[in-house]
């Protein structure tokens, strides 16, 4: 099922990363400055002579007239634009036939509660408020989904705030886009162990931890919704 789709996207080999926003592509022999939308380190994607596909999106106030869309990984693309994330979840949020949510009355973006600014503010069937965080996996090892790969001290505290959520009585989920093939998903311990035990912590308090595998057909531009992955836990 289609989600999104993008157009216009153009092939380049990846040169460098001279920052965590900041990429050099060449694209047709010229070296092009482009954009990186995710701060993450995407090591396993952005590494010297990888096909990338980026997307001319030039504009008065950019400094960069590129953004890097997604880079292959094997026979796939895998996103690293985290401004389609939005687009992606709202989709599926609003599609009742795949949506963890059912059918809602209606959605609100970027809503503050409390410390936190969380996605969607949502209004279920029922009327009551679902709030969701969504967070953007690109990271799979030997068909293991991981997130994140790198530490994040924000989305620690987005784990925190939906605990506190699920504890007032409301409902509270994370939304986990994985973009990748993958058979299963689990934080990743090695990264942030702090996240990773929060992860638990809020899944064990009833929080809805909720990972949906979401991947690109580059030929076609599509992002395409495939499946629900299970967490696992390790054995530790």
């Amino acid at each position: 099922m289609i989600l999104y789709q993008v157009a216009d996207l153009k092939k380049g080999l990846f040169v460098e990363r001279p920052n965590r926003y900041l990429a050099k592509v060449s694209v047709d022999g010229c070296e092009e400055l482009v954009h990186v939308h995710d701060p993450g380190r995407l090591k396993e994607l952005l590494y010297k002579g990888n096909v990338c596909l980026i997307r001319y999106a030039a504009g008065p106030k950019r400094k960069t007239e590129w953004d890097m869309v997604a880079a292959r990984k094997g026979t796939e693309y895998v996103l690293v634009h985290s401004g389609y994330h939005r687009y992606i979840s709202e989709a599926l949020i609003q599609n009742p036939e795949i949506s963890p949510f059912g059918k809602i009355q209606s959605l609100r973006a970027e809503v503050t509660n409390g410390d936190s600014r969380l996605d969607y503010k949502l209004i279920g069937e029922a009327g009551r408020p679902i709030w969701v965080e969504v967070k953007g996996c690109s990271l799979s090892v030997a068909g293991v989904a991981k997130f994140p790969d790198a530490p994040t001290v924000r989305g620690t505290r987005h784990l925190r705030s939906l605990m506190a959520i699920k504890a007032s009585g409301e409902r509270a989920a994370a939304l986990i886009i994985v973009l990748s093939e993958a058979d299963v998903f689990e934080p990743n311990w090695e990264t942030d162990p702090e996240f990773s035990r929060t992860f638990y912590e809020a899944l064990d308090s009833g929080v809805e931890i909720i990972p949906v595998q979401v991947l690109f057909n580059a030929e076609k531009g599509t992002f395409n919704y495939i499946k629900r992955l299970p967490i696992t836990r390790p054995s530790k």
